[in-house]
């Protein structure tokens, strides 16, 4: 995947952040993801949408202009602490979110979900060479769960805290906050 590249092709700084924000559809399967399991291939292929493989782990997601894809590459001196690495980097995000909504309290769920409440707001990923670190972090603006439902099946694996949800009643976007008052939040 291009963003992967991006990252990839600065390893030579010890810190590397990219944005971007699609233009269009785009499904992304996790490394050990497959086609056929994880995307509709049929609706995918009937609508053009382009189905493409990153470099980490995590499960299958599809981008869309209303997701803002964070990469960071980096230097790190543990080889097995991608958990540690997971909650420090998930951490910085949360920290920026909160301090834009006070009110708002976010958290990590499932092995490397932001979510708020049982509510999943961003996907992260993790892919590792010995020393070199690439994390992305799919924040969803507005989760467009048309496309979810259209472009993806239900997950081969998911984690304890969706308990079978579908997409639309597993979600939100940031735009979600601005539109609920904090009571409905949690």
């Amino acid at each position: 995947m291009w963003i992967d590249d991006q990252v990839l092709q600065e390893s030579h700084l010890d810190l590397c952040l990219k944005t971007w924000i699609p233009t269009e559809p785009v499904v992304v399967l996790g490394r050990s993801n497959r086609r056929g399991t994880e995307a509709n291939r049929v609706s995918c292929e009937a609508a053009g949408v382009t189905i493409v493989k990153r470099l980490g782990g995590g499960g299958t997601v599809i981008l869309h202009e209303q997701c803002l894809i964070v990469s960071c590459g980096l230097w790190v001196k543990d080889y097995y602490k991608n958990d540690v690495y997971f909650r420090q980097l998930n951490q910085a995000l949360i920290n920026v979110f909160e301090a834009h909504l006070p009110a708002v309290r976010f958290g990590q769920r499932g092995y490397s979900d932001i979510v708020l409440g049982d509510r999943k707001l961003v996907g992260t990923s993790l892919f590792r060479s010995r020393n070199y670190l690439l994390f992305q972090a799919s924040i969803l603006i507005d989760p467009r769960c048309d496309l979810m439902e259209a472009y993806l099946q239900y997950p081969s694996l998911e984690p304890d805290y969706r308990k079978g949800r579908s997409h639309r009643d597993f979600v939100m976007g940031l735009a979600d906050l601005i539109r609920l008052t904090p009571s409905e939040w949690l």
